[in-house]
């Protein structure tokens, strides 16, 4: 039970941040619950798909491949396997939703299937390898889960409320591409740093990785907030004399 709670507890910090920056018009606690819990059922569905693509190569050259073995471990078995997963899942049911109903609902969908996700593997992770490495994925694997899910997030938003007809219709697809390719390529150059060891030069490689990835992402934040249907389109203008003399 205590390695279960240590798990979820960057999880569940990291879907509160996202939840309140949903300024306009939240999502029914329930429905982002749901996410997050069908965010679990793609882990599962991830596994038994790296399994398969696994078989496509052999373990030994996993292992002895150098660089190209690296690439395909990080961007095949990692980044499409598991962004596939969490994508299929988003696109399949949480499209539909009738509450999915502003771009920002994207975002904040993408990061609930991402951290449940993320939850259900740190799980694993500590109840096999103990508690020593909760804080490093509390930091940064949780994290980025939690980023690259907002990416896609942010672009099925755009697509879903993306012209229907026209020629403009192609940013629909456009979209929708670059809701898999984008964290695809994320999650990829992520892995790819942390399968060259743990020396100070990855973690550095990391750390950097992983502010590049917070600062797309709240860039996309309030790009989606002042996209939403529900934000105050006039605001009274501020009187800053007023302010300074107490008025």
């Amino acid at each position: 039970m205590f390695i279960a709670l240590v798990a979820a507890a960057p999880s569940l910090a990291l879907l509160t941040y996202f939840y309140l920056r949903d300024r306009y018009e939240r999502e029914p606690i329930g429905h982002v619950v749901a996410a997050y819990l069908l965010g679990m059922f793609a882990l599962a569905a991830a596994q038994g798909m790296t399994v398969m693509a696994g078989d496509w190569v052999s373990t030994d050259w996993l292992h002895t491949g150098g660089e190209p073995a690296r690439l395909f471990e990080a961007f095949v078995l990692a980044g499409v396997v598991e962004e596939l997963a969490k994508w299929v899942v988003l696109v399949a049911a949480v499209y539909a939703w009738r509450e999915f109903d502003e771009p920002m609902d994207g975002l904040l969908y993408g990061v609930a299937i991402a951290l449940g996700f993320a939850t259900l593997e740190n799980f694993l992770y500590l109840s096999s390898r103990g508690l020593a490495i909760a804080w490093q994925r509390a930091l940064f694997a949780v994290p980025a889960h939690a980023l690259f899910g907002g990416c896609m997030g942010f672009y099925v938003g755009r697509a879903k409320f993306a012209p229907a007809e026209g020629v403009r219709h192609r940013r629909f697809w456009l979209a929708l591409t670059l809701s898999l390719a984008v964290p695809v390529g994320f999650h990829g150059a992520y892995d790819f740093a942390l399968l060259h060891g743990l020396s100070w030069k990855v973690w550095i490689a990391v750390t950097l990785l992983s502010l590049t990835f917070w600062g797309f992402v709240l860039r996309r934040v309030k790009r989606a907030q002042k996209a939403s249907p529900y934000r105050p389109k006039t605001m009274m203008p501020t009187d800053f004399h007023a302010l300074r003399r107490g008025k």
